[in-house]
């Protein structure tokens, strides 16, 4: 990395740690994420030189991988055929959520139609982006709807759960066990494995998705049982807290003001067509109502797993509906738009 490349990044970190330690102190709930983030899109949008490259971003969702992969068992692994009915309904909850997504950006927020589509879809952001943007519509509104779709979320929900649950305090949780030099060894080699294997596999998500399996398998088979140290989680958290916060560098609030306060608005339009799904759900397989939000709310994979691990939730029973979600939106979104597409001079 270059001096400047070097900069950016230390400024993004630095800044990240300040805002994860404010949140931290102030006692509220998932701070070292939600702080970072907040810190660093502060920053980014007042014009601050702040960047955290991929490769870094893609090992710290790596870590975070093994993090979720560390609270599977083989109990866990005996009931998940009890996931079945709430993975059948993600199809529905997809086309529920695109309906009332599409309506509200085309008569609400007067977005273009091609756009209002893309941005509407309640996951995939890269590839809704690149799709929408070969079908007509705008690169930015798309991408920064979404950006500020997921961070709507994943910044409201840790709120939502501790006004549900009082006790709940989404923060990390406490060490276990003391991890020994042999399971150190085994965690890392799941880490560095896995973020190598999957790309090749053609995971979706894969830099999570890779070490997330190999950690499972590790700790279904009893090969390790401890999970990743506190330590090594937080920074994980920073470092993904502040990547999201730097996807809106050259942002200015004065002009683009309108999207944020859309994407935001979509972002807790969807978390309302989770929570309903949820309450419909809850009485039908039993899951609990919290779990099943966390499964269904529009956020990022990595951060509703972090959640869900602070709650003492099976995060593989989030995690799994996030990636079927995902890669259904994949699917389902563009073969939805080729079959309903009309003239936008009928619209």
């Amino acid at each position: 990395m270059r001096g400047a490349d070097l900069r950016r990044l230390g400024g993004a970190l630095a800044l990240g740690a300040v805002g994860g330690a404010v949140f931290a102190w102030a006692g509220l709930p998932l701070p070292w994420m939600l702080g970072a983030m907040t810190a660093t899109i502060a920053g980014s949008m007042s014009g601050l030189p702040l960047a955290v490259p991929d490769r870094l971003r893609f090992s710290m969702l790596g870590v975070l991988g093994v993090l979720l992969g560390s609270g599977f068992t083989a109990e866990i692994a005996a009931g998940m055929a009890r996931w079945a009915g709430s993975l059948a309904a993600l199809p529905v909850y997809i086309l529920a959520s695109i309906g009332v997504g599409l309506l509200f950006l085309r008569r609400v927020a007067r977005l273009d139609p091609v756009s209002a589509y893309f941005a509407a879809a309640p996951g995939g952001l890269s590839e809704m982006t690149v799709l929408g943007e070969r079908a007509g519509g705008d690169l930015r509104t798309i991408s920064l709807i979404h950006s500020t779709r997921i961070f709507a979320v994943v910044f409201a929900v840790p709120f939502i759960v501790r006004a549900m649950e009082p006790s709940a305090t989404a923060a990390l949780p406490a060490d276990g066990p003391a991890a020994t030099a042999l399971d150190l060894l085994i965690l890392a080699a799941c880490l560095v494995i896995g973020l190598w294997l999957a790309p090749r596999l053609r995971l979706p998500v894969p830099f999570l998705l890779g070490p997330l399996l190999l950690s499972a398998a590790a700790h279904v088979t009893g090969l390790v049982t401890v999970a990743p140290p506190r330590l090594v989680v937080m920074v994980a958290q920073i470092v993904i807290g502040a990547s999201l916060g730097c996807r809106f560098g050259g942002v200015r609030l004065a002009r683009i003001g309108h999207l944020l306060v859309i994407g935001a608005a979509l972002g807790l339009l969807l978390l309302g067509v989770a929570a309903a799904t949820a309450g419909l759900l809850n009485p039908l397989v039993g899951a609990g109502y919290v779990a099943l939000l966390l499964a269904f709310s529009p956020g990022g994979i990595a951060e509703m797993g972090i959640i869900a691990v602070a709650l003492g939730i099976d995060p593989l029973f989030v995690a799994t509906h996030h990636v079927a979600r995902i890669g259904l939106v994949v699917v389902i979104a563009p073969w939805l738009y080729g079959r309903a597409r009309r003239p936008t001079s009928a619209d």
